[in-house]
């Protein structure tokens, strides 16, 4: 028996898209992306018209939980303005326990918030960490007021945002 014109075995089959390439190729690219991606950039927030002091420290934070910003105008809390920095100012300095109340209720809810992940298991314990941000051109007797305040509602580890002179 002669065959007349093409074999079974030689037909052209109609193949789709072979996904399976696509879909390796585009998990390489992925992967590739994210171990490039740079993890050293900023990871806090500045306040608008702060201007930070320059430093010379290489240390940077680990992990922000609450930000309190100083700028001239304003003390925020998380960027959410709080009270007037005139205020603040006007808290005498002979006051021996000077404690910014507007501030000191937002750091109270902030602490019950961090409280409350405590109780549902997202946090092992309470760390007491607080982030400063202050305008190189506020007065001391600000800083000091917010200090006291924040350590008064149980923000005990203070760390300051500063400027590296690199990022001048």
């Amino acid at each position: 028996m002669a065959s007349h014109g093409r074999s079974k075995f030689l037909t052209a089959k109609s193949t789709g898209l072979i996904i399976t390439s696509l879909i390796d190729f585009f998990a390489v690219v992925v992967i590739y992306l994210m171990k490039s991606y740079s993890s050293e950039g900023s990871i806090l927030t500045n306040a608008d018209n702060l201007v930070l002091p320059n430093s010379n420290s290489i240390t940077k934070p680990k992990e922000i939980h609450v930000q309190v910003a100083a700028a001239n105008d304003m003390i925020l809390v998380d960027n959410v303005p709080v009270v007037p920095t005139d205020d603040v100012r006007k808290i005498p300095q002979t006051d021996p326990n000077p404690i910014i109340k507007k501030l000191e209720e937002k750091l109270k809810s902030c602490y019950a918030a961090e409280e409350e992940m405590v109780r549902l298991g997202a946090l092992n314990k309470i760390e007491g960490d607080i982030t400063i941000q202050v305008d190189k051109n506020v007065d001391f007797d600000v800083l000091f007021k917010i200090m006291n305040t924040c350590g008064s509602v149980g923000y005990n580890k203070m760390n300051f945002a500063v400027m590296s002179r690199s990022e001048e």
